[in-house]
């Protein structure tokens, strides 16, 4: 086991997972998460470059002070992107999927601050206040989010009511403007964003009674654009037809999750942003497992998971699945979540992703790319 630092102790902890670590559990739940002080400790016993999402465990025991001191903490605040601008024109241009934050997201489950600013979050009418995540969603330009067809359309707008309004620049649903410490500086986020939705497209060959849910890709167009920071960005579209040659991905998203909990089977949504790697999942195999439950699948959807825990669950609808491309040294859309097994993180049982590639054409004729 490797040895790992616990803030404010002096003996070394170790690193396991969380279900194996009862003392974790004791300070990491959904009501004290919100705390800055406590959301601090908990993401500093994240083992740093260990990509299965272990965490430093006291040898015997609790933490001693499951806190970050918030005494002779410097507040940082960011500057905005500092971009070129073109010879002819005077709107400075940000580039997609180009991150503030480090590439290698591969260690714990709690994002940073500043991970995947693409990310939005759908508010419904009738989950407001508080806001209850019903999907996700990734900004793909300043006026224009993509997401699943089945969190525009059917059962979520019966049962959730009309799209009021999508919110970018979200971290920590407790709290605006969210806050974490790292070493001694204090970082905060800019206050969310929220825009009403202006035009919502579903793709027209998107038919929400078949179980297939083929073409479950949409588009809402936000009744004003966004302003690009160190926190709001857009993510870039891959090829039209590209193919699939990626191994691993990423995803994040405020779903439904047994990370606070040692019950597996205990899952709530997450108040703060979550993300963790999933494998490519064989496109072949994938259709023979859904198989029996007459799944039929196409181009348009791709696999990836079938690992214990590691997973997307109910709330991650329409969330991306993204790769970083370190040719073009940026975050490239390659999915959005669509559909699963009922319990998540079921091994061999892989999620199912609308395959962004086999849409980039009908998308940029609509958000007029």
């Amino acid at each position: 086991m490797t040895n790992c630092k616990i803030p404010n102790e002096l003996e070394p902890g170790v690193c396991k997972n969380p279900t194996d670590c009862p003392a974790f559990y004791d300070i990491n739940d959904v009501n004290s998460i919100g705390n800055t002080s406590r959301l601090s400790f908990v993401r500093q016993l994240q083992c740093t470059g260990m990509a299965d999402g272990k965490i430093c465990c006291p040898r015997s025991g609790s933490y001693a002070d499951p806190w970050i001191s918030m005494v002779n903490i410097t507040k940082r605040v960011r500057t905005k992107p500092i971009t070129v601008r073109k010879r002819i024109g005077t709107q400075p241009e940000v580039p997609c999927g180009a991150p503030d934050f480090t590439a290698l997201v591969n260690s714990g489950e709690i994002a940073n601050i500043d991970d995947f600013p693409w990310m939005a979050v759908l508010i419904y009418e009738q989950a407001m206040d508080p806001v209850i995540p019903g999907c996700g969603g990734a900004l793909i330009s300043k006026t224009f989010v993509v997401t699943a067809a089945h969190c525009l359309t059917g059962s979520i707008i019966r049962k959730k009511g009309k799209l009021a309004a999508v919110r970018v620049g979200e971290y920590d649903l407790l709290n605006n403007p969210d806050c974490i410490i790292e070493g001694q500086f204090q970082e905060c986020t800019d206050e969310v964003v929220d825009v009403k939705p202006k035009t919502i497209t579903v793709h027209p060959h998107y038919n929400e009674n078949t179980a297939s849910q083929h073409h479950d890709i949409g588009l809402i167009e936000l009744a004003k654009p966004v302003e690009f920071t160190s926190f709001i960005r857009h993510i870039c579209l891959p090829e039209q037809g590209s193919r699939q040659t990626v191994k691993k991905f990423n995803v994040c998203g405020w779903g439904r999750t047994n990370f606070f909990s040692a019950d597996k089977e205990n899952n709530v949504p997450s108040p703060i942003k979550l993300k963790t790697s999933l494998p490519y999942f064989d496109h072949v195999k994938c259709s023979q497992i859904y198989q029996p439950q007459r799944l039929q699948l196409i181009d348009g959807q791709i696999c990836a998971g079938g690992r214990s825990v590691r997973d997307t669950c109910s709330g991650d609808s329409g969330s991306p699945l993204m790769y970083y491309d370190v040719n073009k040294g940026a975050w490239i859309l390659s999915g959005l979540v669509s559909m699963g097994p009922l319990h998540c993180g079921t091994v061999g049982m892989p999620g199912i992703y609308t395959n962004v590639g086999e849409y980039v054409s009908w998308i940029k004729t609509i958000a007029h790319l």
